[in-house]
């Protein structure tokens, strides 16, 4: 199999990419590779599969080829599919929802505000100053029984912690000392469980041998479903109806796949790290940066994402940009991602080919993903002038609407991943606009550009 290219920057994970080599295990890497090339009408947004007539694509380079079987021309192909992929979040949208968004032709970000006031709402008031967590392949435990959460309700998640403590005899009763609760692809302020590993680590969190349960929410990208199949571990998908009595179903099968772990497929992890939350005190903020004793503003967020080189963009920007007396802020998944290298305050960094011998950059957790709406609310606060926004690797929905809305808020926004919708003259201009585009191998130089450095 042909290697594209570098699949990840972090070198505690070599271990595992050769253990699947061994192993025959097809990582997410390889299946991405063997499904280039890409198809070229989806990636610009020219595609509809909405009934059986189809499916239609429209060809980009043909005016002969304007509308669809049912009518349908390039910008509402563009449009909706676009609109179909924002609705893959926790907050839905609504028929009303799209029907104000083209009749009042406030396109995608009036969506996206409409997505961020419903997870203020959510998260109104809640503080995490001071909150301490763990993160990394570490926090997996030999002599617990591990369940893994990626992308659950908070609903799902008080049910497992009320459940692993009222379930801790049958725990005993297999030879574990207890319940290990972590979660992926995010920090979790409100309940007590660690982070193994941002959303594209996941399989590797599985390659360990140490993972019993792995439960994947409505939104969860799940990829380690690739590698379950060859290990003891039990998987799970939690809709939002989720019942107490599955979820204790569950619970009780990773119990019984705890005395199933093969110790010849077990290998460990030393990568762990700690991290203090922080919050927001916007007015001290705009103080420090009338007074010049911050140049700036940068806010790190989106996913994982295979089309380039994981982890490499945020962690080459963050070595470049917060040494240079720039508050660098980070929330959910790329806290995660910073906090395996120790960028985050509270954790230790640890050496590698991205960290350098001097002084050592340091950037501030906000919380998890829904905690997005604090650095929103600080940009409405002070001002957009010195702030930008880096998202190398948006994945999901809920990072294209966070980095709309704050492109909105007057904040430039940074991305190396191109969006499904050059097929549309008119959304390529208005999403233009909001949101700029580089190519990888300029991306850590564009972002001191944007920030005048």
């Amino acid at each position: 199999m042909r290697q594209v290219r570098r699949k990840t920057v972090d070198p505690f994970v070599r271990k595992y990419l050769l253990k699947a080599k061994e192993e025959g295990i097809r990582l997410s890497w390889n299946r991405f590779e063997k499904m280039l090339p890409q198809d070229g009408f989806g990636r610009l947004g020219l595609t509809c599969f909405d009934c059986l007539q189809g499916p239609c694509r429209l060809n980009p380079f043909s005016r002969e080829e304007e509308r669809t079987i049912c009518g349908r021309t390039r910008e509402e192909l563009v449009f909706k599919g676009l609109c179909r992929f924002l609705d893959n979040s926790e907050f839905k949208l609504n028929q009303e929802d799209l029907v104000q968004a083209m009749e009042n032709n406030t396109g995608l970000l009036g969506l996206a505000r409409g997505q961020i006031e419903k997870m203020k709402t959510a998260c109104a008031s809640r503080q995490v100053s001071g909150i301490t967590r763990q993160i990394g392949l570490g926090v997996l435990k030999q002599d617990y029984i591990n369940l893994c959460l990626e992308e659950v309700s908070p609903v799902v998640m008080k049910m497992v912690q009320t459940l692993t403590q009222d379930l801790s005899e049958e725990a005993i009763s297999r030879g574990a000392k207890g319940f290990n609760v972590v979660i992926a692809g995010d920090i979790a302020p409100a309940f007590p469980f660690a982070s193994v590993s941002n959303t594209g680590g996941v399989e590797f969190a599985v390659l360990t041998g140490l993972l019993d349960l792995y439960v994947v929410g409505p939104n969860g990208l799940g990829l380690g479903k690739n590698v379950v199949t060859h290990y003891h571990t039990i998987y799970a998908e939690a809709d939002y109806g989720a019942s107490k009595i599955k979820v204790k179903d569950w619970l009780l099968q990773a119990a019984i796949a705890y005395t199933k772990r093969d110790k010849n497929k077990i290998l460990p992890s030393e990568e762990i790290n700690e991290v203090e939350l922080i919050g927001l005190d916007n007015e001290q903020i705009k103080t420090n940066l009338e007074n010049g004793e911050i140049k700036g503003i940068c806010i790190l967020g989106g996913g994982t994402n295979l089309k380039v080189t994981q982890d490499a963009l945020v962690c080459e920007a963050v070595t470049s940009i917060a040494l240079k007396d720039v508050l660098c802020l980070s929330y959910g998944n790329t806290a995660v991602t910073l906090g395996k290298y120790g960028y985050l305050r509270g954790s230790s960094p640890r050496d590698s080919v991205l960290v350098g011998k001097g002084r050592f950059p340091q950037v501030e957790c906000v919380g998890g993903e829904i905690d997005v709406v604090k650095l929103i609310d600080l940009v409405e606060s002070i001002g957009s002038q010195k702030i930008v926004a880096l998202f190398p690797e948006p994945t999901t929905a809920r990072d294209i609407i966070a980095a709309l809305t704050l492109a909105g808020a007057g904040v430039k926004v940074l991305t190396a991943i191109n969006l499904p919708l050059e097929g549309s003259e008119n959304m390529t201009e208005e999403i233009g606009k909001l949101i700029t585009y580089c190519t990888p191998s300029d991306y850590v130089n564009q972002s001191l550009a944007l920030l005048e450095l």
